[in-house]
């Protein structure tokens, strides 16, 4: 069996930049990196993890908790996430919560045997005890897309950014009955915020009636149709994917045609959403895949301690056919 001995001779290069290919791959000038994996291939090289897991007394394992198993955002990300450490010795596990609690489920076991190097969630609501369990941890924890615990690095998206963009855009476009359906968060919601900046940079005065919150956790096409026949709103902003299917269902179910009836957008870009020309606030899953894996990869490269972490990711308008001028 090859060794890093082998592969360092191999490639003419000390056993140190063997390790570092394998470990911090951003540190080695690209051509060096290419030598050293070709050296490997060759010889059928693969690093020991587990002796040098022992050695380290980590893992190398980087723990993922995704809310919504539905939602193919998510699976983007953990896409772009896994590009990024292929060329690592870390691999991502993926665990889904039971109900909306991390601390009655494996993740929080996996956190105290030390079995995982790093958590990446997105936390519900703010919890104390789930808090020190973090803050106490000897792993690294990163909250992703909300931020309820100061003392924890976040990577988030600047929803009132987009809801802005979003609304902005109708209201350029001469709409003023603008319908915007939320989904239903603990607390504050800044997407509320963005949609009434929209209108003050206007002169205009936003009407609270006109910002909906729903939970996905039932079927709400009914009451969406109710509130378009009370509202009758020129345009709708439909957050996360559930909400849109279940306006698309809405209008179907009303005989009403976008744009012609009613303008649309979805907050978040799908590919039907592509095929069916609505115009779309996206995510930039590249770009968000990528902060996420350096986020985590410097934050495990260094025991030096470093001020909290708060990163704010803007999302995109994306224009298609589904808005009408008036």
């Amino acid at each position: 069996m090859a060794t890093s001995k082998d592969v360092a001779r191999r490639a003419g290069v000390s056993v140190a930049t063997i390790s570092r290919v394998y470990q911090y791959p951003e540190r080695v000038k690209p051509e060096t990196r290419e030598l050293v994996l070709k050296a490997a291939r060759e010889l059928d090289y693969y690093p020991n993890l587990l002796a040098r897991s022992l050695k380290q007394s980590r893992s190398n394992s980087i723990g993922i908790a995704v809310n919504d198993f539905t939602n193919p955002f998510y699976f983007q990300v953990i896409e772009q996430i896994h590009n990024r450490l292929d060329h690592t010795d870390y691999q991502l596990l993926t665990f889904s919560p039971s109900g909306n609690y991390f601390s009655n489920n494996k993740v929080i076991r996996y956190l105290r045997s030390n079995q995982l190097d790093a958590f990446l969630f997105t936390p519900l609501f703010y919890n104390k005890e789930d808090l020190r369990l973090f803050t106490n941890s000897k792993q690294y924890c990163l909250q992703l897309y909300t931020d309820y615990y100061d003392g924890l690095d976040s990577i988030t998206i600047d929803d009132r950014y987009g809801t802005y963009l979003a609304v902005k855009y109708l209201l350029e476009n001469g709409h003023r009955k603008i319908l915007v359906l939320n989904v239903a968060v603990d607390g504050k919601d800044v997407r509320d915020e963005g949609y009434n900046q929209a209108y003050l940079d206007r002169d205009l005065v936003p009407d609270p009636e006109y910002i909906l919150h729903y939970s996905c956790n039932r079927n709400y096409i009914k009451s969406i149709e109710d509130n378009i026949m009370r509202l009758k709103p020129t345009a709708i902003i439909c957050h996360a994917e559930t909400l849109t299917i279940w306006t698309l269902s809405a209008l179907k179910e009303l005989n009403l045609n976008y744009p012609e009836d009613i303008s649309l957008i979805a907050y978040d870009d799908h590919p039907w959403a592509d095929i069916m020309g609505i115009t779309a606030v996206a995510q930039p899953i590249t770009l968000v895949g990528s902060t996420i894996a350096d986020t985590v990869l410097d934050a495990l490269s260094s025991t030096d301690p470093k001020p909290v972490i708060k990163k704010k990711i803007r999302p995109e308008l994306i224009m298609r056919d589904s808005v009408r001028m008036l």
